[in-house]
C-alpha cells in the first residue's frame, strides 16, 4: 500500500540519519516553521513537520469539497522508524523495521490511523539525490492513502496507487499558490520531483491486475501531473475508471528473461528504418506539409558530432543530433550504446526519435529551436510510441519500454552547456504524455 522499493543505486549520495525523535514513534518533533521546498536538500524534520501541517491545511477544504466528509486528522500521527524502533503492528500484525526499509506505508486498520516511514534509509536518500520536495511528495501519496481510507475508496491496487500520485499532485499544486500554509515549492523542485517519480516504479512485467501493483512511472507521472492540474476533484474519478493504466506483463519466458529488451546492434538499425517508416505516413498528415524526404545518416564513433554549417540548433555534443541544411540525422555511437545499456533498447528509439522529429519540422516548416520546438519533439516521439502500440502495429512494445521512454526524454543527452534543454523536466513528462495518449495532431496545437 506504500510507494515501492525505490531503485536507489541512481541516487549518488548516501546519507543516513534519523529522523523525529531519536527513533521514537510520535512523528517529527521540529517546531513547524516555514519552509523551501527545492531541489536542494534541506533539514528533514522542519521539511516534514511543514509539509504535514500543509497536507491539513489542503485536506481539510478539499475532503468535505471532493468527498462531502469531515478532515479527521491521522490518530496515530506521522511515525518515523529505525533499526532501532521496537516492533509495532498494523491491522493486528506485527511489523518490524525490516518489514519498512526503504519504504513508506499508511495503516488505516480498525485501530490503526497512521504513516509510518523509514527515516534511515529512504527519505534521507531522496532528500539528498533529488531535495526536498520529492520526501514531501512521499508523505503526500501515503497522506493520500489516509483521505482514501476516510473516503471509503474501493478500486484495485493500482487504481489506488495511482489516485494516491494524483492526490501528491493536487496538493503540490495547493502548495504553490497558496499564502496560508507553510510551505513553498520551486519550478526546479517540481522538476527535480518528476525525475524520481519513474524510480518509485513496478518492476517491468507487473501486471495491472497484480494486487501489489503501483503503476509503471509513465504511469505514476500521468497521476501526478492530472492531480496538479486539475485537482483532487479529477483524482476522486480514477476509480470511475478515468486513469491512464500502462503495465503489462511479459509475454513469453524469453521476453521476461530479457527484460524485452533486443541487443544494441539490432536496435539501431530497427529504430532508424522504424522511424523512417513512421514520418513517411506521419509527416503527410501535418498541414501543409509536403511529401517526407529520408534523412542521410552520418554516425561517428563518440562525439563531437560531425559538423552542420548554419543550423544554431545542431548540438556536435548531443547523443543523436539533425542538421537541417543537408537532412541528415548524425549520431554519437558509443555514447548511444551506454544510453542503451543503462536504461533499455527503447532508450536507443527515443534518443534518435528527437532528431526524426526535428526533421520532420524543418521538412514540415515548423520552427525547430527553442522551448516550444523541444516539447513539440517530445510529443512527437509519444506520437511515434503510440502508432508502435497501436493494434495495427506490426512491433510490439515489451513491458517497461514506456518507463524507457520517458527516463530518456527527462536525461540530459548533451555534454554541452550552451545548448542545455529550454524545456522543464515537468513540461518534458507532460508533452510525451499528450503524444503517448492524444496523438500526432495534439502535438500541433
Amino acid at each position: 500500500m506504500g510507494l515501492l522499493v525505490v531503485v536507489l543505486a541512481l541516487v549518488a549520495v548516501v546519507l543516513v540519519r534519523t529522523l523525529g525523535n531519536d527513533g521514537g514513534d510520535s512523528g517529527a518533533t521540529a517546531a513547524t516553521t516555514a519552509v523551501d521546498l527545492s531541489s536542494r536538500p534541506a533539514d528533514l524534520d522542519k521539511t516534514l513537520a511543514a509539509t504535514a501541517d500543509s497536507l491539513r491545511e489542503f485536506w481539510t477544504t478539499e475532503l468535505p469539497r471532493v468527498y462531502h466528509k469531515p478532515f479527521e486528522d491521522l490518530a496515530g500521527g506521522i511515525q518515523p522508524k529505525t533499526k532501532d524502533s521496537p516492533p509495532w503492528t498494523c491491522n493486528g500484525k506485527r511489523v518490524t523495521y525490516r518489514d519498512i526499509r526503504a519504504n513508506a506505508f499508511y495503516c488505516g486498520g480498525k485501530d490503526d490511523d497512521y504513516i509510518a516511514y523509514d527515516a534511515s534509509y529512504l527519505l534521507p536518500r531522496l532528500d539528498q539525490g533529488f531535495g526536498a520536495l520529492t520526501p514531501a511528495v512521499v508523505l503526500a501519496h501515503e497522506f493520500g492513502h489516509a483521505i482514501q481510507h476516510r473516503a471509503g475508496v474501493q478500486a484495485p491496487s493500482v487504481v489506488i496507487e495511482l489516485q494516491a500520485d494524483c492526490f501528491a499532485g493536487a496538493w503540490v499544486a495547493y502548495a504553490q499558490s497558496s499564502a496560508t500554509d507553510p510551505v513553498a515549492v520551486d519550478q526546479s523542485a517540481l522538476d527535480s520531483s518528476i525525475r524520481a517519480i519513474p524510480l518509485l516504479r513496478d518492476q517491468p512485467g507487473t501486471p495491472a491486475t497484480n494486487p501489489k501493483a503501483h503503476g509503471l512511472g509513465f504511469d505514476r507521472v500521468n497521476a501526478f501531473q492530472t492531480g496538479y492540474e486539475s485537482g483532487a476533484s479529477r483524482c476522486a474519478t480514477f476509480p470511475d475508471g478515468n486513469v491512464v493504466v500502462t503495465e503489462l506483463p511479459f509475454r513469453t519466458p524469453v521476453e521476461a528473461l530479457t527484460g524485452g529488451n533486443i541487443a544494441f546492434g539490432e536496435a539501431l538499425p530497427f529504430f532508424v528504418d522504424h522511424l523512417d517508416s513512421y514520418w513517411s505516413v506521419a509527416l503527410p498528415q501535418i498541414p501543409g506539409a509536403p511529401a517526407y524526404q529520408s534523412p542521410a545518416r552520418k554516425p561517428a564513433p563518440s562525439v563531437p558530432l560531425p559538423d552542420c554549417a548554419g543550423d544554431p540548433g545542431y548540438d556536435r555534443q548531443a547523443v543523436t543530433a539533425y542538421c537541417v541544411p543537408t537532412n541528415t540525422v548524425s549520431w554519437a555511437t558509443a555514447p548511444l550504446a551506454r544510453l542503451h545499456a543503462q536504461i533499455g533498447d527503447m532508450a536507443t528509439g527515443a534518443a534518435l526519435s528527437e532528431s526524426w522529429a526535428r526533421a520532420a519540422q524543418a521538412q514540415a516548416g515548423l520552427p525547430t529551436t527553442g522551448g516550444p520546438a523541444e516539447l513539440q519533439q517530445v510529443c512527437f516521439t509519444g506520437a511515434w510510441v503510440a502508432a508502435i502500440a497501436s493494434s495495427r502495429s506490426p512491433v510490439q512494445l515489451s513491458p517497461g519500454d514506456i518507463d524507457e521512454v520517458l527516463l530518456t526524454v527527462l536525461t540530459p543527452l548533451s555534454t554541452q552547456e550552451e545548448h542545455a534543454v529550454q524545456s522543464t523536466s515537468f513540461e518534458r513528462a507532460d508533452a510525451l504524455r499528450t503524444g503517448v495518449l492524444d496523438g500526432l495532431g495534439a502535438c500541433l496545437k
